[in-house]
């Protein structure tokens, strides 16, 4: 009897835990797009396109991701996805879907 309400309690535990990464990746997708609507507006360039972030993650990654250049609207969208830590190139690759050198 007890082990039906344990399982019970796991299953919406782990429903919920599901229904909240999905929320979450959601909102990041929709900060992401409402950034894009407006960046445009910026004239500066580097605030655009983050040149010194990239160059610098670039040569602090260079042995472990193949490094592409990222924008600010997809910067916004992975800080919010990282959200649960402190970001650094490392992890800015991982969220960005960056390869892996071997």
């Amino acid at each position: 009897m007890h082990i039906k309400a344990v399982l019970a309690i796991f299953a919406v535990l782990c429903l919920s835990l599901v229904s909240g990464q999905d929320r979450i990746q959601r909102d990041c997708n929709e900060l992401e797009r409402k950034c894009r609507e407006c960046v445009g507006q910026l004239n500066n360039r580097e605030d655009r396109n983050l040149p010194t972030l990239n160059r610098e993650c670039q040569q602090k990654t260079i042995r472990t991701w193949h490094w592409r250049d990222i924008g600010r609207c997809e910067l916004t969208k992975i800080d919010c996805l990282g959200w649960e830590s402190r970001l650094d190139c490392g992890d800015i690759a991982r969220l960005a879907g960056m390869r892996r050198r071997n």
